[in-house]
């Protein structure tokens, strides 16, 4: 339908003119004269303005009465409170008061901005006390006050102890959102709460606490320590810098998501989670901590997934305590440390084995697990770890250690996986497992350049049930020069080395320069070793289909006091489950590898091997078998323990380096090369002068008895 209107021509005549208006034009033209008369509600019928009620935002004068004012009217009317462009003064004996139904909104966190007095006291209130459900904070900024530039570090003194209070000290509040705001220059803390469906996203946080002066355990950005009745906290995409002792900590919460965060330069600990459940930490990326980059602490139900971490657990940064980049377990010993994912998380540090490394900065351990039940460590990347400090000296259990799985005095772990992880560039071992245990798998790893073992697992007596299985560990360093640096160093503590399973592994340790040379740097003395303190058996092992090469000393050895395992006081049992394992390069015939083929003592373990003759070198135990691969149906079978020698002493000969001879029944070693004397030279002790030749004593000599298959009796 349309609408005649008539209206006054331009002249002086006054004619008129009848013209007609489409319905939706009128429709239009009367809305715009609406909102123009007021017919319809304007913007301030539904927002609240700070500055109509007398607040300044000059940085000089007080603003806290005309600030509350407006906030109880807010609280009123549920309009949505505005804080224009400004600087808002606050003195330290006041405190805003935020109830429920409440939205603040600024003009950005570096542009509105709440302060408040340098002046510290101890028993001043926070500066702003949320109380209460559904409140809204947006686009504003909090200082302490501290007098320091943008780009200082905390100070000892001075500034408001807590920034924002949400409920702490009064009940728990609910559904209170904090996005986009600014938290800086507090003594103590940013945030504390305790409450239900609390969110706090994409605010900053910078020189709160005491940043590298006082570990105090309760300063930090934010934080419900000490306080219960907590769930659903949301704290995402934040950013933390030069906070004093903790960045985040969380206690006894159900259902904590914590992820995108972004830390740097944290005292202590960047994200503290103590008797937690269901924990979602991801995504986060955390630098310079003083100890744990996140410490997750008697928690249940928790996935540590896809961080970013350089240099947390750096102890050049503050007080520190493990210092890793991970900290999951219970060193309490209560049990409480429960079903936990660490996994596909980037962890470096700036340990190098090149002493020109300019950075001061470290990551002494990588992930640590103690006491702790269900845990999967899986498919991480970490490189680079070790206090930079002293680099040629330990600093501590944790120092250099890529992925740590430990027990204190009264706990013990289990059901531990520890799967798919690449760890390179370690100042100690790679993967080191120590403590009571059942359960604990070692598979699918790369390890490569540890500065001391590729994988340590000690006090396996009682860690029963234990898997080292297809991991790859290449290239060890021996960066302390011991006299037994191994890929695979396993040790018992006055215990059976039990129910133990090292299959399938590939260790390597001849680093090839180029394919046209054999000029190798091998550091590594064995593949292999089994070591114990006190008294030390083996039972039930599994060392299969291994493929070691190219190690200093031996492929698989022993220390003299790991022995056979006993039932009866002196009737041992041999180990029979040495089988299959192979060495040789890559432009190498393969070659069944003989345990202990070096040493002078070993326990009695059975072997089977291939040869074409009977071998004159080697220790070989009782009832080993060697197979003539140019007859299939021949057999030697050693019908003694003993070390193999097929010459007999002859004077005056020449001799090389590692010969081998027979006299009686014991054999010898050369371990000077010359030329014999002219008669048997008289043993006096393990060396005998020959002359010019020095000889070893190696012990008794085995004899081998050639078998033919199939007919059951000796050749």
């Amino acid at each position: 339908m349309d609408i005649l209107i008539s209206t006054l021509l331009g002249g002086s005549g006054g004619e008129t003119a009848r013209i007609i208006y489409p319905m939706r034009f009128l429709i239009l033209l009367l809305i715009q004269f609406s909102v123009v008369t007021g017919v319809f509600a304007n913007r301030s019928d539904l927002e609240l303005n700070v500055m109509d009620f007398g607040a300044k935002g000059d940085g000089r004068r007080n603003d806290a009465v005309a600030f509350q004012n407006a906030i109880n009217l807010a609280a009123k009317t549920g309009k949505v409170l505005r804080v224009p462009v400004g600087k808002y003064y606050i003195p330290a004996t006041a405190s805003l008061n935020i109830p429920s139904g409440v939205t603040i909104e600024g003009s950005g966190k570096a542009s509105s901005v709440i302060f408040t007095d340098s002046l510290y006291t101890a028993d001043q209130p926070s500066l702003v006390h949320i109380g209460g459900e559904d409140i809204s904070i947006k686009a504003l900024g909090f200082s302490g006050g501290r007098p320091v530039a943008a780009d200082q570090k905390s100070k000892r003194t001075a500034g408001r102890y807590t920034l924002v209070n949400i409920s702490f000290d009064t009940k728990a509040s609910e559904r209170v959102l904090i996005e986009n705001c600014g938290f800086s220059d507090a003594h103590g803390r940013g945030i504390i709460f305790r409450g239900k469906n609390i969110t706090i996203k994409g605010c900053d946080f910078r020189r709160i606490g005491r940043y590298n002066i006082d570990f105090k355990a309760v300063d930090g950005a934010i934080s419900n320590f000490g306080r219960n009745e907590s769930a659903d906290i949301h704290i995402l995409n934040n950013t933390f810098s030069y906070i004093g002792t903790h960045a985040i900590s969380t206690y006894r919460i159900n259902r904590v998501n914590l992820q995108g965060n972004i830390l740097s330069h944290i005292s202590g600990i960047g994200l503290a989670n103590h008797q937690c459940q269901n924990l979602n930490i991801r995504e986060n990326r955390i630098e310079y901590t003083g100890d744990n980059g996140i410490d997750v602490q008697r928690c249940s139900q928790t996935i540590i997934s896809g961080n970013f971490f350089f240099a947390a657990g750096n102890k050049n940064a503050g007080d520190a305590g493990s210092a890793a980049a991970i900290f999951y377990g219970d060193d309490y010993a209560q049990g409480t440390a429960v079903n936990a994912v660490i996994s596909d998380n980037f962890i470096r540090g700036a340990f190098s084995f090149n002493h020109k490394n300019p950075e001061s900065h470290s990551q002494s351990c990588g992930i640590y697990v103690i006491d702790a039940f269900r845990v999967k460590v899986r498919s991480n990347n970490i490189s680079s770890i070790g206090d930079t400090g002293n680099p040629r000296e330990l600093m501590g259990i944790e120092d250099g250690n890529g992925i740590m799985i430990v027990n204190s005095k009264k706990g013990r772990s289990e059901d531990i996986l520890v799967e798919g992880n690449s760890v390179s560039v370690t100042k100690n071992n790679g993967i080191f497992v120590n403590g009571q245990g059942r359960d604990i798998k070692v598979v699918n790893n790369t390890v490569s350049a540890a500065g001391g073992n590729g994988i340590y697992m000690s006090a396996v007596a009682t860690n029963l049930f234990g898997m080292i299985r297809n991991n790859i560990v290449t290239d060890g360093r021996n960066w302390f020069s011991k006299d037994v640096c191994a890929d695979i160093f396993v040790e018992a503590i006055n215990g059976w080395l039990s129910h133990l399973n090292i299959s399938a592994n590939q260790l390597r340790n001849n680093k090839r320069l180029t394919y046209n040379t054999l000029k190798d740097s091998v550091f590594t003395t064995h593949g292999i070793y089994f070591s114990g303190k006190g008294y030390t058996k083996l039972n039930n092992l599994i060392v299969a289909d291994n493929q070691i090469s190219g190690h200093r000393t031996d492929e698989i050895g022993f220390a003299e006091i790991v022995s056979s395992y006993e039932v009866t006081p002196g009737k041992p049992f041999p180990a029979t489950g040495f089988k299959n394992n192979l060495s040789g390069s890559t432009d190498d015939q393969p070659a069944v590898i003989i345990p202990g083929f070096h040493q002078k003592r070993k326990p009695w373990i059975i072997s089977e091997s291939f040869a074409s003759s009977v071998p004159e070198y080697g220790n070989y135990s009782q009832g080993s078998v060697i197979y003539n691969v140019l007859n299939p149906l021949e057999r030697w079978i050693a019908v003694n323990s003993g070390f193999a020698a097929q010459n007999v002493w002859e004077k005056e000969r020449p001799v090389g380096l590692g010969r081998t001879i027979y006299v009686g029944d014991q054999t010898w070693r050369c371990i000077k090369a010359g030329r014999t004397g002219g008669k048997i030279f008289n043993a006096q002790g393990d060396t005998a002068r020959d002359g010019s030749v020095i000889w070893e004593h190696m012990g008794k000599r085995v004899t081998f008895r050639k078998i033919i298959a199939g007919s059951g009796l000796p050749d």
